[in-house]
């Protein structure tokens, strides 16, 4: 749901706060403060975290669990992009509303490698995205399922941080969205030797002919119903913009794995802007932007490389199954 534009100066006074833990009695230490803060100022406490936290943080509170409400309305972690917009509109109804709102959010990713990463620049862009409604938002983070260098780019992309009394500070490692995206736009996954679809385009004209023969391609790899056209739409809009922005010829390869199905598409453009574009929705009445935003919208994941030989997009569809987390009822 389209709810507006807030004024971007409501930006200033979200916190986007990460909290960095290792035990449960850490978890309580650092957490509790700022739900209690929330619960005590009339604020809509809202926590979508794993079954672990929620347990942990439901026992701290004691009676005040039932004020918490543990999900985001539509919010699932089996596909990231629905899941990034699922809480954008919800803090875009409950600012129109002129409802307070406090958020927990905790990772919840599984599923193939490089998933985290495509975590991450939705996190670091979520400074944004979310903190135009003015809501304070904290992110949970477990030390003990993450490798140090994701904890390094965890705090990279919060510019708060609760420390161990839950107070926030602000964060000197902070990097701008911008310049995290553009550090790191991917991993593209190795492309199989034998893949499903393997065609090249070189007029505009093939566009609907290849849209649908990717379409038979993911159905024929098992892939839903609902995810393949999905698919469909996600690879057209990725394609037609290859094909208006990019140098021609463009290739479109697509495979099947680790249960997702795979669309790549390369050309031989600039890619200037491609690692940061899509994340931000653009006005109803814009002409441009459109492409890459619904891509992101419909696909799990959304991995961009560009260098000497071009620019490549890799787009992955179907649903994962939550590493650990707890999904909206």
């Amino acid at each position: 749901m389209q709810a507006g534009h807030p004024d971007a100066s409501l930006a200033a006074s979200a916190a986007h706060a990460v909290a960095l833990y290792g035990s449960d009695a850490e978890l309580r230490r650092m957490v509790l403060p700022f739900v209690r803060e929330g619960l005590h100022s009339g604020e809509a406490v809202v926590a979508a975290v794993s079954e672990q936290a929620a347990a942990v943080l439901c026992e701290g509170l004691g009676k005040a669990r039932n004020d918490v409400r543990w999900a985001v309305p539509g919010l699932t972690y089996t596909s990231l992009g629905p899941a990034s917009e699922a809480v954008r509109s919800y803090l875009a109804e409950q600012h129109e509303a002129g409802t307070p709102v406090r958020l927990l959010a905790e990772n919840a990713t599984g599923g193939p490698a490089g998933r985290t990463a495509a975590y991450l620049r939705l996190d670091a862009v979520s400074s944004e995205v979310y903190g135009v409604y003015g809501f304070p938002w904290a992110c949970l983070y477990d030390r003990r399922r993450h490798p140090a260098e994701v904890l390094e780019q965890v705090v990279q992309v919060h510019p708060l941080l609760l420390g161990a009394d839950g107070r926030a500070a602000g964060n000197g490692a902070y990097v701008s969205p911008e310049a995290y995206l553009a550090a790191h736009p991917g991993p593209l996954s190795p492309v199989p030797p034998t893949v499903a679809l393997d065609v090249t385009l070189t007029t505009g004209a093939e566009l609907s002919a290849v849209r649908n023969r990717a379409a038979a391609a993911a159905g024929l790899l098992g892939l839903p119903v609902a995810d393949t056209r999905d698919l469909e739409l996600g690879a057209s809009e990725v394609i037609a913009n290859a094909l208006e922005h990019g140098v021609l010829p463009c290739r479109v390869r697509l495979w099947g794995e680790a249960g997702q199905v795979v669309v790549r598409v390369d050309d031989r453009g600039p890619g200037d802007g491609v690692a940061t574009a899509g994340f931000r929705r653009p006005p109803l009445d814009s002409r441009s932007g459109m492409g890459l935003w619904i891509a992101r919208q419909l696909a799990d994941v959304v991995h961009v490389g560009t260098g000497v030989d071009g620019n490549a997009v890799e787009l992955r569809f179907g649903a994962v199954a939550r590493g650990g987390g707890r999904d909206a009822a």
